[in-house]
């Protein structure tokens, strides 16, 4: 297969120059094995195993003395059994793969990151995922400036889900460990003003993705984000997104994503409590539906919809009862604006909890609910239970 021989040759390439640079600076490795059995269903009458086993292997290379410049690289092997729709997956992939480099020009300090790494847009929901590209970010004295420029098209659409256009959809062949993604051209521009009044920051995001392969999708995003504290420990943080969006050369059409959420951080327990709410826009004629660029599962539903024409409220909490125990809860109502009615779709929690036996290995459980409340089918029950160990 000529793509895993390329990745091969890539981490080859990367283990000959991360040793010849070892000479001069300390080398650090590891790596990790991670369990996840689960069982799901739509209800606990039908529950079927979803296993999966991760097996993970990093590098980093500091490449000046106070390592604020090095080479980092980590590789992933996957395998899952979802007995739930009878299939195994095998998945192989280079999941980081950057050089970071630092310096000071005329006293505003300069970070450059290049290569193979996790890169999110400013509301979080639009882009989220690895992609190949470089990120350059200033911090001048009043304001933070950066710039962003990725390409998709040698990921693998196993472990990196694009979303395509429903009439232009995107066929992910399960018997393929390595299978590339859609070709995108992604670029962002982005500018934050860290305390601009009674220490709120104030930040702005342009971003753009452009198809270049196939019938085009290409999508403009503009964010505006408001963060800070509202009262001693008490934070919010409100953002709004207006994206345009053209498919097969017709015209733009405007949507919007808007979300805000406020938590508070209580001085005892590292108890955490937060609420929020999230509107993408769209109706039941399909007009104006938001669209993201990564697919981002909007709640808990067997059918993993996105964040478009739907109203969503949630609340979160998280504690540490123990320094080696954290316990965490949430629930959620989903409105769907594409239905006849524009009401009441369905009901999410979820409870769980994770012990860290020791530094390098950690162990946890999670139940996990959504009940629709028109379709059977949507709904999904899961029972999970987790272990990971580094070395």
């Amino acid at each position: 297969m000529k793509i895993a021989f390329n990745a091969k040759k890539t981490l080859l390439a990367a283990a000959l120059f991360c040793s010849a640079l070892a000479l001069s600076f300390p080398l650090d490795f590891g790596g990790s094995i991670a369990n996840f059995t689960r069982v799901k269903g739509n209800n606990f009458s039908n529950l079927k195993l979803d296993q999966v086993n991760d097996l993970l292997a990093w590098i980093k290379v500091p490449l000046n003395k106070d390592g604020s410049s090095y080479f980092a690289a980590q590789a992933l092997y996957e395998f899952e059994h979802d007995a739930f729709v009878e299939k195994t997956y095998n998945r192989v992939d280079i999941n980081l793969a950057k050089y970071v480099g630092a310096w000071n020009v005329a006293g505003s300090p300069l970070t450059l990151s290049a290569g193979r790494f996790f890169y999110t847009d400013l509301s979080g929901l639009v882009m989220k995922q690895n992609c190949d590209g470089v990120n350059v970010s200033v911090e001048f004295p009043r304001v933070v400036v950066s710039a962003y420029a990725g390409f998709t098209g040698l990921l693998n659409s196993g472990t990196v889900k694009i979303l395509n256009h429903k009439n232009d959809p995107y066929e992910y062949k399960t018997d393929k460990v390595y299978q590339v993604c859609e070709r995108y051209v992604v670029a962002s521009v982005g500018a934050s003003v860290p305390n601009l009044f009674s220490t709120q920051t104030l930040s702005g995001q342009f971003l753009a993705a452009v198809k270049t392969s196939g019938k085009a999708f290409n999508r403009l995003y503009a964010t505006l984000d408001m963060t800070g504290p509202i009262y001693k420990t008490i934070y919010y943080d409100a953002s709004s997104t207006l994206g345009l969006q053209s498919f097969d050369g017709g015209s733009f059409e405007a949507t919007n994503l808007t979300r805000a959420e406020v938590k508070w951080f209580a001085p005892f327990k590292d108890l955490t409590v937060g609420a929020g709410a999230v509107y993408a826009s769209g109706g039941k004629d399909g007009k104006n539906a938001f669209t993201g660029f990564t697919k981002i599962d909007s709640c808990f539903s067997m059918k993993e919809p996105q964040y478009t024409s739907l109203f969503k409220a949630y609340a979160s909490a998280s504690i540490k009862p123990l320094p080696f125990l954290l316990a965490r809860s949430g629930a959620g109502l989903v409105f769907n604006f594409a239905k006849d009615s524009g009401g009441f779709q369905g009901f999410e929690w979820n409870v769980g909890a994770d012990y860290q036996i020791v530094s390098d290995a950690c162990v946890g459980a999670s139940f996990q609910q959504y009940i629709d409340k028109d379709d059977s089918d949507a709904s999904k029950v899961q029972i999970s239970l987790n272990a990971s160990l580094s070395f």
